[in-house]
């Protein structure tokens, strides 16, 4: 009894300081206020890190201004880019804020609070510039002469040159055609080495997370063809212009409602030998297929409707829609794709492979037992009735598994 009163009294207590605060505290987001902004400190907003003082953050971090006169601010800028101010963040005390993620075209290193009388206040806080950072790429697989085009964030050029070093494995440079901010395109030299690429600008060098001719995890690369199961796809690779790298298989073939055309249509990578051992290791023993994501290189020259399904099987010479393998139905064209002018690259986590021949499942996972052969099949239902029969032509190459 007395431990709850005592829990009582206490509560009074907190409750009544802090009404006598809200009562004793100045107004805030005060357009009219005649303080004058004063900074104490910048510290981080992570409460475990808030006995650290900043003298500079890199862009988009979160930051809190300790400080007096702060109620009535209503612009501040970094070096020349102005911060996005929530007034529910603003006290007399402190604001809390992000760094812009924009870059400066001016750089003073400073930060300039101002009020909605005019009132100002500069303190010297730097903003930390990003080294490049890539996110993704068109494709893995570019051949030498054609374009790359790299996404991501914080693409600066050399102020002097306004371009940038990109270089291929080797030392192989590349020339730069456009950049913005979040996007650069370069021709791909002669390269025919794997490995990073790197980006440097006037902030630093970024690599790429992928490797050019990526050949990690690759099971089918159609320069050997053992593998081709009940010759589904031997028929039909290529070695002519249209190369990434020697062979392609090519995949023609109408889409129809439920027709088992493997003529043109399907492909089998035939892995699981009589007594149930692999020829090919897809993944490592032990390791989950969910950790791993499937890659491969494709152009589509037309593809209007019919889903390509794609499933991993455990059992010999088994090629069948009707099992119980998770499969992924891969459908480019419900996104608007029907085409692609160049080669680009592919990649599904093999987690996202769910569903069943009818689409009715949406649980299905791979298991370690599944990862013996691998089937490709443009097999289902047309989404139109109005595309029925009409073509689909596609390339790929380069099938890998990529640890995520």
């Amino acid at each position: 009894m007395k431990n709850i009163f005592k829990l009582i009294m206490l509560g009074c207590v907190a409750l009544m300081s802090l009404q006598l605060t809200s009562c004793d505290k100045p107004n805030v987001n005060d357009m009219d206020s005649e303080a004058i902004p004063s900074i104490k400190y910048i510290r981080p907003t992570d409460p475990a890190m808030a006995d650290q003082l900043l003298t500079s953050a890199a862009m988009g971090d979160v930051i809190a201004i300790i400080g007096t006169g702060l109620e009535g601010v209503v612009s501040i800028l970094f070096n020349d880019v102005e911060a996005e101010l929530n007034p529910a963040l603003i006290t007399t005390n402190s604001i809390v804020c992000s760094v812009p993620a924009v870059m400066p075209t001016v750089i003073s290193n400073t930060m300039t609070l101002t009020t909605g009388k005019g009132n100002e206040v500069v303190y010297d806080f730097a903003v930390e510039i990003p080294k490049p950072f890539v996110s993704s790429v068109d494709c893995e697989w570019a051949a030498p002469g054609s374009t790359m085009t790299f996404t991501g964030q914080y693409f600066y050029p050399f102020v002097e040159s306004n371009t940038f070093n990109v270089t291929f494995p080797g030392g192989a440079a590349a020339e730069v055609v456009e950049f913005s901010e979040t996007s650069l395109t370069v021709v791909v030299p002669e390269c025919n080495l794997e490995g990073a690429i790197s980006i440097e600008g006037e902030y630093g060098v970024g690599l790429t997370k992928f490797n050019y001719r990526d050949s990690q995890g690759m099971f089918i690369d159609f320069e050997d063809l053992w593998w081709d199961g009940w010759s589904y796809s031997g028929a039909w690779v290529r070695t002519d212009s249209n190369s990434l790298s020697g062979n392609y298989v090519e995949f023609s073939t109408p889409a129809s409602d439920w027709n088992w055309n493997t003529n043109g249509g399907a492909l089998f990578f035939n892995n699981i030998q009589p007594d149930g051992s692999k020829k090919v290791e897809l993944i490592p023993e032990g390791a989950n297929p969910t950790d791993y994501s499937l890659k491969f290189e494709v152009k589509i020259n037309n593809w209007q409707d019919l889903h390509l399904s794609m499933w991993f099987s455990g059992v010999y010479n088994e090629f069948t829609t009707d099992g119980a393998e998770a499969q992924y139905h891969w459908a480019p064209f419900t996104e608007g794709v029907t085409s692609t002018e160049n080669w680009i690259t592919v990649t599904i986590p093999v987690a996202a492979f769910k569903t069943n021949k009818e689409e009715t499942a949406t649980d299905r996972v791979v298991l370690p037992s599944d990862m013996g052969n691998f089937c490709i099949f443009f097999f289902g239902g047309v989404k139109d009735a109005a595309n029925a029969g009409t073509p689909i032509n596609l390339y790929i190459d380069n099938l890998r598994l990529s640890k995520n």
